[in-house]
C-alpha cells in the first residue's frame, strides 16, 4: 500500500511541475504596466547638463533675456556642492555664500545666484519643477550673464544639480 501511495504521489509531483500556467495578454500587460514605474532610469550627467542648459537659455530667450554664456572656471564650485549634497543626502543651499565670495574673487563677479534641485530624471523636468518655484525661475530670469551646471549621480544613480549663475562686470 505504501508503493502505491508513493507511486501516485511521484506521479501527482511530476505532473503538476510539468504544467505551467498562462496568463492572459490583459494581465501581461497589466504587469508590465506595473514593473515600467520600477524601472531604473538611466542618466548621463554630461549629456543633461548640456540639454539643461540649453533649455534655461532657450526659456530665457523666449522672454527677451540674453543667453548665458559658459563659465568652466565656477565649475568646480558646483560640483563640489552636489557631492555635499549627496554626501548629506540633502537638498541645500548649504555653504553658499563661501562658494560665492570664492567666484567673485576669481572673476571679478559682482552677483551670484543658485539653483539645486535633486531626482529629477530629464532636464525638462527639472527646468518645469525651477519654473514653477518663484524664487528658482527668479534666479533663471535674473540679470546673469553666465552660469555653469553640474549634475551628479548619488549611488543610487539619482541626479543632484546645482546651477551657479553669475553675472560680470561688462566692459
Amino acid at each position: 500500500m505504501k508503493k502505491l501511495y508513493f507511486a501516485f504521489l511521484a506521479v501527482a509531483l511530476i505532473f503538476s511541475l510539468s504544467t505551467c500556467s498562462k496568463t492572459s495578454n490583459n494581465e501581461e500587460e497589466k504587469l508590465a504596466e506595473a514593473l515600467l514605474g520600477n524601472e531604473k532610469v538611466i542618466i548621463d550627467p554630461e549629456k543633461m547638463e548640456g540639454e539643461l542648459l540649453d533649455l534655461v537659455n532657450d526659456h530665457r530667450a523666449s522672454i527677451g533675456l540674453t543667453k548665458l554664456q559658459a563659465n568652466s572656471t565656477s565649475y568646480k564650485y558646483a560640483q563640489e556642492h552636489n557631492d555635499y549634497m549627496i554626501s548629506k543626502n540633502k537638498l541645500s543651499h548649504d555653504n553658499f555664500q563661501s562658494r560665492a565670495s570664492k567666484i567673485v574673487e576669481e572673476i571679478n563677479a559682482v552677483k551670484v545666484g543658485e539653483n539645486v534641485a535633486r531626482y529629477y530624471s530629464t532636464a525638462e523636468l527639472t527646468l518645469q519643477g525651477w519654473l514653477n518655484s518663484s524664487s528658482h525661475k527668479k534666479t533663471i530670469e535674473d540679470s546673469y550673464t553666465h552660469t555653469t551646471l553640474s549634475i551628479e549621480l548619488d549611488k543610487n544613480g539619482r541626479a543632484y544639480f546645482t546651477q551657479i549663475f553669475i553675472r560680470l562686470e561688462q566692459p
